[in-house]
């Protein structure tokens, strides 16, 4: 009677301890894990050129891992700091005019800014009453700045969060490449035990469906970043710079660089500039536009094996449901969702496991 109720407790307590071990453990690296996925993003999708570093640089890992993290730096940090630099340089021109316009009495707003349709008559009466000091306006203003600082506050604590997890990221970054392969074996030993003899092609497809989800994001916003960037140039929209930098952030959502590319072709119609602003309108509706629709579905598709409603379904309702990282991993999980089911209905006639000894360099057609 002892023996069985040893051998009934015993793994009961085994898989409480085991339990406790594991909430612990996750409650010390929860605050590094969005840092490790976004940090394991990056080194799947810069897998191939770190690689041909290390063969260039005779097997020289650590110096290929400082060098790739240093090349991330540019291309991630440059532009931002470009990008702060335009808006500090803006910021204080503006500082200027304000101070020069206020030193000679209440300006009078700009006749673009008047004559906008239903909102400028509005906008016009309630900075007069402003200017003259009308008690219910100044009540009105009031309540309107609590709301905007705090807004201002919660935009500045993201941003700060985001520039933390991207220096973090990069710094898990570098161990990662050192140990690439070992961490791979741990993964395949993981998903074997898990999936059985499919394992290795399933991993193999994950990998492959990560690269493609950061390819055709990354490189969809880059191209409409650049294009936008040109269009504001060319047109004489100030700020350039930054406003192409914002397109890039931007594109990452559908229709992103319009929610900017539009408002500066209303700019531009309003400082008298027609053709401009419908060379805006046309370019970043359709040329901009287009390229989101044409090289992200293209880019995804050739890394992964999921239909393209299901890409877009993993990406969106990732996005919705896990934020940012959602995006990258819902197209992932619903893929491997997808190889598993069909794996279950066509079982006799599935495909033989593919082979998966390091991270992919590019995907099979």
């Amino acid at each position: 009677m002892k023996n069985k109720t040893a051998d009934f407790v015993e793994p009961l307590v085994a898989l409480a301890v085991i339990c406790l071990l594991s909430l612990t453990i996750f409650s010390i690296v929860r605050p590094f894990l969005a840092a490790t996925l976004w940090a394991g993003i990056l080194v799947i999708s810069t897998w191939r050129p770190y690689l041909f570093l290390v063969k260039c640089l005779r097997g020289r890992r650590a110096l290929a891992a400082v060098t790739m993290i240093a090349a991330l730096c540019c291309f991630i940090l440059l532009p931002i700091v470009l990008a702060a630099s335009d808006f500090s340089s803006a910021a204080s021109t503006w500082s200027i005019q304000l101070h020069a316009a206020f030193g000679e009495g209440w300006p009078a707003l700009p006749q673009w800014l008047v004559s906008l349709p239903v909102a400028g008559n509005y906008i016009d009466q309630f900075w007069n009453k402003l200017g003259a000091k009308d008690a219910e306006t100044i009540t009105s203003f009031r309540s309107y700045i609590a709301p905007a600082s705090q807004l201002l506050l919660l935009l500045a604590k993201e941003i700060g969060s985001g520039m933390m997890l991207l220096v973090m990221s990069l710094f898990i970054s570098f161990f990662i490449y050192m140990g690439g392969e070992d961490l791979l074996a741990w993964i395949r030993g993981f998903v074997e035990r898990l999936a059985g003899e499919r394992s290795i092609e399933l991993l193999g497809i994950s990998l492959a469906s990560t690269k493609g989800v950061v390819y055709g994001f990354m490189g969809t916003a880059v191209v409409q970043a650049v294009l936008a960037w040109l269009a504001f140039l060319i047109s004489g929209v100030p700020n350039a710079a930054s406003l192409g930098f914002a397109s890039f952030i931007l594109a990452l959502m559908p229709f992103g660089p319009s929610l900017i590319g539009l408002p500066a072709a209303a700019w531009l119609y309003y400082q008298g500039e027609v053709g401009w602003s419908i060379f805006m309108v046309v370019w970043m509706l359709f040329v901009v536009g287009s390229a989101d629709n044409v090289i992200k579905p293209l880019l995804i598709g050739k890394g992964s094996s999921l239909p393209f409603i299901l890409i877009f379904f993993g990406v969106l309702g990732g996005a919705l449901a896990f934020g940012m990282l959602g995006v990258f991993i819902g197209p992932v999980l619903l893929t491997i969702f997808y190889e598993l089911a069909r794996s279950w209905i066509f079982y006799p006639q599935r495909l033989p496991p593919a082979t998966v000894t390091t991270l992919p360099d590019e995907p099979k057609e």
